[in-house]
């Protein structure tokens, strides 16, 4: 097949890629895809492939672009606030790429966080060039223009193509024909966004939790994610931490799983990883350091040690097993009456 493009306007075309063959073949047509507009060849590939073409450069009011599409996009915030300080001191430099639904409305498929700045300024309009395509093919084209410049993720790929499965009725072969991608990566793309609970999708789409997190959450059974999200944001645990969180769920019996969810950080970190906060550890010698690391570390597995004890039923356990945990249970409380009557001794000597 010879050489195809897309043009998006006149200075944006992207290069040949498998949307472009998947449109060059009829497939969109097949599909229903197109609009009734006759496809047009590029001059001198008659009979080879087409060419869409996008129309000039125009003015649109900024209150006639719509974003139904919004949703397929993750939001940004550090992102959306450099646009803004970008087009609030060099104005427009890139033009918006919509489609036109109907005389005099419009949906946007490239250029979300342009749309929001212009509004936030108070801009009138916006430069933009129009797709001649439908509502379905619009999807599909928002990955490809978004593809060029690696800026859409895994997860977002996830939203579009769960999108033309369930809103649009596509099957997974006709998805893959249309993204000019193999089934296996539509089914894994659809099982990313469908392990996930709703609350983590919408946490994702807010922006209120990274797409890498829900890549990581997504691994976990959902009654887990919602759990999880909580001690996330309670606890403020980073992506690493909350890696380590997930694999100890993912390698501990489902007893245990209380225990973990409750006290997560405690759980997963070796006492020596415990971080003490920097203001607390100023003007103190390395012994003294030292001793508050320790500290710190017996307070967070005290915890973690309460919870998982507090939810585990040892009834549930074969009779030597019990036995030999509750003879544990007695060394270890003996060994912590021990560390209080030091602790308490040293408290009151300092009152």
């Amino acid at each position: 097949m010879r050489n195809m493009r897309i043009s998006i306007g006149d200075s944006c075309d992207y290069p040949r890629g498998r949307f472009q063959e998947a449109i060059a073949n009829g497939l969109l047509n097949r599909y229903g895809l197109l609009k009734n507009a006759p496809l047009q060849e590029s001059p001198g590939m008659a009979g080879t492939g087409v060419n869409l073409t996008a129309q000039g450069a125009t003015s649109i009011p900024v209150s006639k672009i719509g974003e139904r599409f919004a949703s397929l996009r993750i939001a940004d915030p550090p992102a959306e606030r450099a646009v803004l300080r970008s087009l609030q001191k060099y104005g427009q430099l890139t033009p918006v790429v919509i489609c036109r639904i109907a005389p005099g409305e419009h949906e946007l498929l490239d250029g979300f966080k342009r749309l929001r700045a212009a509004r936030q300024l108070g801009y009138g309009e916006l430069i933009a060039r129009t797709l001649e395509v439908s509502l379905r093919a619009c999807k599909a084209a928002m990955l490809q223009l978004n593809r060029v410049g690696r800026a859409i993720s895994g997860m977002e790929e996830a939203l579009v193509v769960h999108s033309l499965c369930h809103e649009d009725g596509l099957s997974q072969v006709e998805i893959a024909v249309l993204l000019g991608r193999h089934k296996s990566w539509v089914c894994r793309r659809l099982s990313l966004i469908e392990r996930l609970s709703d609350e983590a999708q919408e946490s994702i789409r807010l922006g209120l939790l990274s797409a890498s997190l829900g890549v990581e959450l997504a691994r976990l059974q959902r009654c887990n994610q919602d759990r999880l999200l909580a001690a996330i944001r309670k606890r403020g645990l980073t992506w690493r931490e909350t890696r380590k969180v997930i694999a100890a769920l993912e390698n501990s019996p489902r007893w245990e799983h209380e225990g973990i969810l409750w006290n997560p950080r405690g759980v997963v970190l070796a006492p020596e990883e415990v971080r003490v906060d920097p203001q607390d550890k100023k003007g103190l010698s390395f012994n003294a350091r030292r001793i508050q690391q320790r500290l710190v570390a017996l307070e967070h597995m005290c915890l973690a040690v309460a919870g998982e004890v507090s939810c585990t039923d040892l009834g549930q356990f074969e009779t030597d097993e019990e036995r030999r945990l509750r003879a544990h249970y007695a060394r270890v409380l003996s060994s912590l009456a021990a560390a209080e009557k030091e602790l308490r001794k040293a408290a009151d000597a300092s009152e």
